[in-house]
């Protein structure tokens, strides 16, 4: 737990340094470079017991079991095939699972950073929710292929951004290959000349009304089509909590979301900005929709760095000093607590306590 308590720590101290020390942001920014150093040796060199399905993963890289299916039961198959090519490719190098952690945290972190580099106002706040969040960093640490799927996603972002049209519909379209849900990215693409207006968000609310109650049986059409992935129907986090969780989590984004338009309403935004609001408000209704079913959780976990890039958006946004601080102070606390969570109030849901290093075990003579 200490971990993941430091390196909370560490980022707060660089989110208040950043807002504190405006006229020299740039120079802070550049403290990003060794926050990734420790990002990738904590992510890629984790061992295999840090993460539920982890060491579910390890097991099949070490006995090189995955195999191609056959076309007609690709749709059935445990893994997606970009996941068992790169399973493969990475076996025929070395046998040691260190290399499969390695590889998947460099892509990954690699993605989520330059996005965060790129768009986000202050990359220390950005990376403090990434890392404290559910659905984000220590979420992978389980998922390691939707994780790197829904990086692949983002990628495909930054592409439309661009406009750059091609890259980005080849990333969207890569990501399935990794995690089937990875299809929800084609939103990217449908949204990217959206704004969120009045009459977007009264016809979204509206809709998601409508929709609620049949929610469960498009849970139940998807499992139909794909019943390999019939165990997200129920997760623990859904269920242990009493449906909680979602609660809880979906009143957190409104009351983001509510304190981000009020400060917004008044600014003018960029069109990378506007497109991110759009994006986050796709977040918050897919998070509301898990109170219904726990599956649509996997499909809002694409949306979730939106959530990184809209926060520190609306609070740079805010000219008052002190309202500015205030708003760092609620998220401090508010991630503190998502953090506190997942680390030991509710440890089983995502399995990341205690961390353990392959590093710190070889140098003591530990088995890995």
């Amino acid at each position: 737990m200490l971990p993941y308590i430091l390196i909370l720590l560490y980022l707060v101290v660089l989110s208040a340094i950043y807002i504190y020390f405006e006229e020299k942001k740039d120079e802070i920014k550049l403290l990003t470079i060794p926050t990734f150093i420790l990002f990738l040796v904590f992510d890629g060199f984790r061992n295999s017991s840090v993460g539920g399905d982890l060491s579910f993963y390890v097991n099949v890289f070490k006995e090189n079991s995955l195999q191609i299916s056959e076309i007609p039961n690709i749709l059935n198959s445990r893994f997606e095939i970009g996941y068992i090519f790169l399973n493969n490719s990475l076996r025929s190098i070395s046998d040691n699972f260190t290399i499969l952690l390695f590889s998947f945290a460099i892509i990954t972190l690699f993605i989520w950073f330059y996005i965060f580099w790129n768009y986000s106002k202050n990359i220390y706040i950005s990376l403090m929710i990434y890392f404290s969040s559910l659905g984000m960093l220590l979420y992978s640490f389980s998922n390691i292929r939707q994780g790197l799927s829904i990086s692949i996603g983002l990628l495909g972002f930054h592409y439309f951004v661009k406009e750059k049209y091609i890259k980005g519909i080849l990333c969207i379209s890569i990501a399935p290959l990794f995690h089937i849900t990875g299809i929800i990215c084609i939103l990217f693409l449908l949204l990217r000349k959206i704004r969120l207006s009045l009459k977007v968000f009264i016809f979204v609310v509206f809709g998601i009304i409508f929709a609620f109650p049949f929610l469960k049986n498009f849970s139940e059409f998807f499992v139909n089509i794909f019943p390999q992935y019939s165990s997200y129907l129920e997760s623990s986090w859904f269920l242990d909590s009493y449906k909680l969780a979602p609660v809880i989590l979906s009143i957190v984004y409104v009351i983001f979301f509510v304190i981000g338009e009020i400060i917004l309403k008044n600014s003018e935004l960029t069109e990378s900005e506007e497109y991110i609001r759009i994006l986050f408000f796709c977040y918050l209704i897919f998070t509301i929709t898990t109170m219904q079913t726990s599956l649509l959780s996997r499909f809002a976990h694409y949306f979730s760095p939106f959530a990184a890039l809209y926060v520190p958006m609306f609070i740079h946004k805010v000219a008052d000093k002190r309202i500015k601080w205030t708003l760092l102070y609620l998220i401090i606390i508010v991630y503190s607590v998502f953090l506190f969570v997942i680390v030991y109030y509710k440890a089983d849901w995502y399995n990341v306590v205690p961390y353990r290093s392959v590093i710190v075990d070889w140098l003591v003579g530990k088995e890995i």
